[in-house]
């Protein structure tokens, strides 16, 4: 028993040596020719993980505005400015031209979810602010930008539309709230009709 837990030990000894081994060689600066085999969302999941093991949130948000025009460089201070002030406070009004607010999207077989988006640009002289979203007939915003679109900025809002249980001619409508003149608010429609979905066919028996 003694020679068998003496044996072990030694194993265990070896192998946590060719670990350090193997981490201690030194890794490159470069990342670039890796990044290059990354996707966006991979990117973004491995600067999500990079945070996590520490890296320097000052040191990459200067490196990022470093990489940024004299324009975007001067909307980021406005940003910076606006979140002191804090964004719950009563903003001056804009304008927002939407793309488009209602979505056509035809006959759809009942038990579709659609997946769509309205773009919209600030079209006015101050940052446009979604401060909330209220949706109706299951239909769910997934994400809107919760930071201001600066002047001349265009951003998306994506929605999905559940069709299950709504066959018929349906008009679902997304509410949004915001600090955009007259209202401070904007109505968005998505109109179609939804066919009801076909009974499985029973299977006679041989």
């Amino acid at each position: 028993m003694k020679l068998n837990a003496r044996f072990l030990v030694l194993l265990f000894v070896l192998i946590i040596s060719r670990m350090s081994a193997q981490t201690g060689t030194t890794p490159p600066t470069d990342l670039r020719a890796q990044l290059r085999t990354l996707s966006t969302n991979e990117k973004l999941k491995l600067l999500e993980y990079m945070r996590y093991l520490g890296t320097s949130l000052d040191k990459e948000a200067q490196q990022t505005y470093e990489q940024l025009s004299t324009e975007k460089r001067n909307r980021v201070l406005a940003y910076i400015d606006l979140q002191k002030q804090g964004l719950d406070v009563t903003l001056p009004t804009t304008t927002v031209v939407f793309h488009r607010d209602t979505i056509h999207f035809g006959t759809i077989e009942e038990g579709t979810i659609l997946l769509d988006t309205f773009a919209f640009t600030n079209s006015g002289k101050q940052p446009y602010v979604i401060k909330s979203v209220k949706t109706s007939c299951d239909c769910t915003v997934l994400k809107y930008p919760e930071f201001p679109v600066m002047p001349g900025e265009t951003a998306v809002l994506r929605i999905e539309f559940d069709s299950n249980g709504k066959a018929g001619t349906t008009q679902p409508g997304v509410i949004i709230y915001d600090n955009s003149f007259p209202n401070a608010r904007n109505i968005l429609y998505l109109k179609g009709s939804v066919s009801p979905r076909k009974p499985a066919r029973k299977q006679s028996g041989g």
